[in-house]
């Protein structure tokens, strides 16, 4: 992680970056942070999703938290990009460089005591649809080692809420700074999102249309084999009654 430097001087430049945060088409974006309301407020989020050696997590956060993270990464230091167009607060962010290498050092996967590879994948539209990052674990998960310390940097009573959306033991749990790090164990079958449910339904109803057909032409074969023994008898009677 690259060292990052807090921004000490005065917030006038924080304040013009987040005023320019509503846009033209009405939609908010970053607000100032009211002093004391976090980290004490509703805790940092997190929600999982694996599919064979992959972990997604999505990480989501109040509008004040993501201002003092960009306030933490020095985000705020420039209003406009390289055209002078100016930027809004979430935008400022989202280009930050230090972003994701921030994220990815303070959320933290672990298969096995090797680290699983990370990216950022998303950092568009933060207050709508969070940070999202993708880690690559060496083999297929199923038990791993999350270590989740965001924002305890900027203040240690910062706590963040990690939820599973595959089966899972646990399926929720609460990181703080005294318990950063927790080992969390997936459910391999029911790890794979939809299509796997999907698949596995699709191909349940093909055996059994499979069964029932087979089902039916024996029924159907075993009522036909014992018409032919009637007939038989009738024709000889016939014979014998020509002779």
């Amino acid at each position: 992680m690259p060292i990052v430097h807090r921004n000490r001087g005065p917030r006038r430049q924080v304040a013009v970056a987040l005023a320019a945060v509503i846009t033209a088409a009405g939609v908010a974006g970053l607000a100032a942070a009211p002093a004391g309301a976090h980290p004490f407020g509703p805790p940092l989020s997190a929600r999982l999703d694996v599919d064979g050696a992959e972990v997604a997590v999505t990480w989501t956060a109040a509008e004040d938290d993501w201002v003092n993270l960009g306030e933490h990464l020095d985000a705020f230091t420039t209003q406009t990009d390289e055209n002078g167009a100016q930027l809004t607060g979430a935008e400022l962010l989202a280009r930050s460089d230090n972003l994701p290498s921030y994220l990815l050092s303070h959320f933290v996967i672990e298969q096995d005591g090797q680290p699983c590879e990370g990216q950022v994948t998303q950092l568009q539209d933060l207050l709508t649809l969070g940070a999202q990052l993708v880690y690559t674990c060496p083999r297929p998960v199923g038990t791993v080692e999350l270590t989740v310390t965001t924002l305890t940097d900027i203040n240690e009573n910062y706590r963040t809420v990690v939820t599973s959306d595959v089966a899972s033991e646990p399926a929720q749990a609460l990181f703080t700074a005294s318990t950063a790090t927790q080992q969390w164990s997936f459910d391999a079958a029911s790890a794979g999102g939809t299509a796997r449910v999907a698949l596995m339904t699709a191909g349940g109803l093909i055996l059994a249309a499979l069964a029932g057909g087979l089902l039916w032409w024996r029924r159907g074969t075993t009522r036909r084999q014992p018409d032919a023994r009637p007939a038989a008898d009738a024709m000889a009677q016939t014979v014998e009654a020509a002779r």
